[in-house]
């Protein structure tokens, strides 16, 4: 479907609004040299008679006067079918773009989905339930109205087009976006995107997923924040359930956010009031809100080298001190993480 920018018809609706006035005042100054007549009087025969409704009030003398009340007729008809058509041509634009994922973005400090897979669809469910704004850029059509279903147009914006292509990612509003989440099924394109994105926006996390485990490094020096080998996770899941199926069953539960009522994992930011000992931060989080603390994380910039790393410590020793700025991991149910956002004062996430 080919579609008019909304802009270039605004701009001819402007022109052919000018046309309006301009052939309404000229009219009024011939009727008026012509007939003789008032200025009011010209102008008001010139609005009666652009619109054909022509009451008969105002009687035309001489002959100019005919030939321009003629001229005049013709051509307000003219222009009235114009602007009607364009007014409506804008509106059932505005429509359409909005339908076939055309429309940009407004959104700040969200998320981007690039390509609509199984695997974006499993993505985009887990970041509506946590109520975070996504933009998902799909090159199928079809798949608007399915991403449309997905969550509110308050959280979820589906976009129709290439994501390697600079002027879609700008429509994704990229330059605003927090994380970028890149789940095309060809590899060389998510490569191509992440190269893109870093440009547009060197501070977005991105996020790849790919099949080639040996592409890990390459995607890292690229710019990719961390890449995800689906495969190998789900080996990883399903060699565990194979001896150890509860331990299976706890973490699909704990990497869920769509199990209402279910465990989960959240992260959070520490503020320097909340500064401790592993021990002490511990032993608060779990009398104020029954939650556990089982990692930390902590900012690491590698040496000679500006680039930022986390280093993640799991269950780490009482002695340790969990500085401003470093973050917590904690285990809980959604009850009990209301409770952590209020006590430690931060949202959740980075």
């Amino acid at each position: 479907m080919i579609f008019i920018k909304v802009p270039k018809m605004v701009r001819a609706t402007y022109k052919g609004i000018l046309l309006l006035v301009a052939l309404a005042s000229g009219s009024s100054i011939l009727f008026f040299l012509f007939e003789g007549q008032s200025i009011k009087t010209s102008l008001y025969w010139a609005a009666i008679t652009m619109t054909t409704v022509g009451y008969g009030d105002v009687p035309i003398q001489s002959d100019g006067g005919k030939i321009v009340s003629v001229v005049l007729a013709c051509f307000g008809i003219l222009l009235y079918g114009y602007l009607g058509a364009m007014i409506m041509a804008i509106v059932m634009e505005s429509s359409l773009s909005g339908v076939f994922g055309m429309n940009k973005v407004k959104y700040k400090d969200h998320f981007v989905i690039c390509g609509w897979t199984s695997l974006s669809d499993v993505v985009l469910s887990e970041l509506v339930t946590e109520k975070r704004q996504v933009a998902v850029i799909t090159e199928e059509q079809d798949d608007i109205i399915i991403i449309k279903r997905m969550g509110d147009p308050k959280y979820v914006f589906p976009i129709y087009g290439d994501p390697s292509k600079s002027d879609i990612l700008e429509q994704a509003n990229i330059h605003e976006a927090s994380v970028v989440i890149l789940c095309m099924a060809d590899d060389s394109k998510n490569l191509i995107t992440a190269l893109h994105i870093k440009e547009l926006n060197p501070r977005a996390r991105i996020i790849v997923r790919t099949t080639r485990a040996e592409l890990k490094k390459t995607m890292k020096i690229a710019g990719v924040t961390y890449v995800v080998t689906p495969d190998v996770m789900a080996g990883r899941l399903i060699a565990s359930a194979a001896f150890e199926p509860e331990v299976a069953n706890f973490i699909e539960d704990v990497t869920s956010a769509t199990d209402v009522g279910g465990f989960d994992l959240q992260q959070y930011t520490i503020t320097q009031d909340r500064a401790a000992t592993v021990g002490a931060l511990s032993k608060s989080l779990r009398e104020k809100t029954k939650t556990t603390l089982v990692a930390i994380g902590r900012k690491r910039i590698k040496e000679g080298s500006l680039e930022e790393r986390w280093e993640v410590i799991p269950n780490p020793d009482d002695e340790v001190k969990v500085q401003p700025g470093n973050i917590v991991i904690l285990l809980g149910n959604d009850e009990q993480f209301k409770k952590v956002k209020d006590f430690l004062g931060t949202k959740q996430g980075r």
